[in-house]
């Protein structure tokens, strides 16, 4: 298909803009610019995961993603966790900062939509699929009883993407767009279709699982910590029950599982090879060294003048990531635009930032 010239020129500076450092996220954003007016736009779609696939970009999101869990931890929500805050690191969407400053929704709804979001954390922090099924029956509600749909519309499709729920994002933003004319909905929905199509092979996640190399690391390191099919039913509360008492799920449970067992699996194993996961597998779960950045970390809190208050962060520090696997950066250097001179943190955070580059 021939596009406008505009399109292929602002390909163009994408693939310039993101050759350089940290730059990537912003090159990628020029391309959902283009998917948001031409959806089946290929080389676009294609620009976007060749960006993503840069080695220091790679290297950076495992940091920053191991900083909230582990490689190993297989557990199904964490990869949604994985994916929901790796959409929040790399988006570039101009709307995305006022709808964090109004996280509530519309006033005249905002009670039902705070039970629907709970319903998503539920999902999101606990790993209770069947909240999903509730939220949305919330949601529908709140929608129903709007006096401005379009801004529910909106608040709900942010939050199911804001959350990892991609899919679900992609319906409430094209049901959306399918009822108004809102260019900000389009240009948010370019961007998480991309990401629902794409989820499977970011290529800075680990293979999806099912916990149980979750379990098997849990067996070494503390044996009477719960399994993941436990740590659900350990979840649930009071508190759940009476918020979604005066609904009913989206779907039926066994209406639901009878789907799931006549339609195959589709096979969304992971589908990069820049990154050989096999060390996961490998695994003694045996406390090892601290990864790179952690020890960085510790030595920014030694240089705090706070006592005790550092040297408990630092204990917590090395308590919670004695189990973390180091992630070796990329042997070749940042590539950085000659019109911008590198980052100097020393120069932002004085002494504080003297450790910040030493993976480069």
């Amino acid at each position: 298909m021939n596009y406008p010239d505009y399109v292929y020129k602002t390909l163009a500076r994408a693939r310039e803009e993101g050759q350089w450092s940290s730059a990537q996220a912003d090159g990628a954003a020029l391309c959902f610019d283009i998917l948001a007016l031409f959806p089946d736009c290929k080389e676009a779609s294609d620009l976007v995961y060749e960006l993503f696939c840069d080695e220091w970009t790679i290297y950076d999101n495992r940091v920053a993603l191991q900083q909230n869990m582990d490689e190993w931890d297989d557990r199904p929500w964490q990869q949604r966790r994985r994916l929901a805050l790796s959409f929040r690191f790399m988006s570039r969407w101009d709307g995305r900062y006022e709808r964090q400053f109004d996280r509530g929704g519309p006033k005249d709804v905002r009670k039902i939509l705070e039970a629907g979001k709970m319903e998503l954390l539920g999902a999101y922090c606990l790993g209770d699929e069947e909240c999903t099924d509730y939220a949305w029956s919330i949601f529908a509600d709140a929608i129903a009883k709007a006096n401005d749909p379009r801004a529910t519309l909106f608040w709900i499709g942010w939050q199911y993407a804001d959350l990892g729920f991609f899919a679900d994002a992609a319906e409430a933003l094209g049901e959306l767009c399918s009822r108004f004319n809102d260019a900000d909905a389009r240009r948010l929905l370019a961007e998480v279709v991309w990401w629902r199509d794409n989820a499977h092979r970011i290529p800075w996640i680990p293979p999806a699982g099912d916990g149980s190399r979750y379990d098997r690391m849990m067996e070494m390191i503390d044996p009477s910590a719960p399994k993941t099919k436990d740590y659900i039913h350990e979840a649930r509360n009071e508190n759940q029950k009476e918020r979604i008492a005066a609904y009913r799920p989206s779907i039926d449970g066994k209406l639901a599982g009878l789907f799931e067992k006549s339609i195959p699996a589709k096979d969304e194993s992971s589908a990069s090879t820049l990154v050989d996961w096999g060390f996961l597998d490998r695994d003694d779960g045996q406390p090892g060294e601290l990864p790179d950045w952690a020890k960085r970390h510790i030595k920014r809190l030694e240089r705090l003048e706070d006592g005790d208050r550092s040297a408990e962060m630092i204990k917590d520090m090395i308590r919670m990531h004695k189990y973390s696997r180091n992630i070796p950066p990329p042997e070749k250097p940042r590539k950085y635009s000659p019109n911008e001179p590198p980052f100097d943190s020393s120069e932002a955070f004085g002494a504080m930032g003297e450790d910040w580059d030493d993976d480069e």
